[in-house]
């Protein structure tokens, strides 16, 4: 079924569901950051210039996506509340929550809710007739990979560090090259690690989806398959059967799984990228090197709320719905949207 989610920023409401608890006092300040149709690590870039920071006193626990409102918990250090409040950053709003002695860090979440209006369905469209599961494959979907995040990954796990200086095409990076023209390594630690660290993690992301599309495929009961910019997305019948295990996050330690056959898809699928698990050590910047980790295969979606089938008033002639829900941290709310509408 065709749709259109985030035409408007309306359409597309993140709110983190955090697990920090400020305090009255403490080394951090915790903030409450609103923004619209701006990326996490831009708003981050801009706070820390305008505060005369370094972005890596700014902690936060997830990137919100660009295309949306969405709101999320940040710390930082180094400055103060007054500062913070009278910052001036571009489609970015600031409340002060209160203090903290630990900054922010990824992971640092319970979840999100999800408030998504769904546009440009058929005119013929009965919310009886869809399936809406309260289990999701938890793959990664297309914000992780962007364009060209995956060739970026591997050129720099395969220390192609040209190749990734070129791909990114960073400013900064390349001012260092016309003063060191081979220095490819010091070009890319010009940009920031959160970056970089981004491009190795698209590439283990896209391991993970090959690596869960394929086992669902043998073990699960074919439900549909869509396609997306990195191959096909199997999606299942029986997903509440299949709750509980967990897919590794390939790195460079001992794969985090008994089960011999995701062991052997995983295999296969390094050989097919001429890859093995000693790529994800990178010497050259450390800070790159990648451990291996697991994500849950299957994931609850909760407090799911669906709105009334509505006319659409931007496409004519077509259907709109709301649908609200949470999800755990991690998981992709647009991939929740393709298993019950796509």
């Amino acid at each position: 079924m065709h749709y259109i989610i985030k035409h408007l920023p309306e359409d597309f409401i993140v709110k983190e569901i955090s697990n920090i608890t400020p305090q009255k006092q403490g080394r951090y300040c915790y903030v409450l950051l609103h923004k619209r149709q701006r990326n996490t690590l831009d708003v981050v870039r801009e706070m820390a210039r305008q505060l005369r920071i370094k972005e890596k006193q700014i902690g936060f626990a997830g990137s919100k996506d660009k295309q949306g409102i969405t709101e999320q918990v940040i710390s930082l250090a180094g400055t103060g509340k007054d500062k913070i409040a009278a910052s001036n950053v571009r489609n970015a709003e600031f409340t002060i929550l209160g203090y903290g002695n630990t900054p922010i860090t990824l992971g640092d979440l319970q979840g999100n809710a999800f408030e998504i209006v769904v546009r440009d369905l058929p005119e013929d469209i009965r919310k009886d007739d869809l399936s809406f599961s309260p289990y999701l494959e938890n793959y990664f979907d297309e914000q992780r990979f962007s364009t060209q995040n995956v060739a970026v990954g591997k050129a720099l796990l395969k220390k192609d560090f040209a190749g990734a200086v070129r791909l990114i095409s960073n400013t900064a990076s390349l001012a260092h090259l016309r003063d060191h023209p081979a220095d490819f390594v010091g070009a890319l630690k010009k940009i920031p690690v959160r970056l970089l660290r981004m491009y190795v993690h698209a590439l283990q992301s896209l391991l993970w989806n090959r690596t869960t599309a394929a086992y669902l495929q043998r073990k699960g009961t074919l439900e549909k398959s869509i396609d997306y910019s990195q191959g096909k997305l199997v999606f299942v019948k029986d997903t509440q059967r299949l709750f509980g295990i967990n897919i590794p996050l390939v790195g460079f330690d001992e794969m985090q799984t008994e089960e011999a056959e995701i062991k052997k898809i995983i295999t296969g699928l390094l050989a097919e990228e001429k890859m093995d698990q000693n790529d994800f050590v990178i010497k050259q910047i450390p800070e790159l090197t990648v451990e291996g980790d697991l994500r849950q295969l299957i994931v609850p979606i909760g407090n799911i709320q669906l709105g009334s089938v509505e006319d659409d008033e931007i496409f004519f002639g077509k259907k709109k719905m709301k649908v609200c829900f949470t999800l755990p941290k991690g998981s992709y709310a647009t991939m929740a949207v393709r298993k019950w509408f796509g």
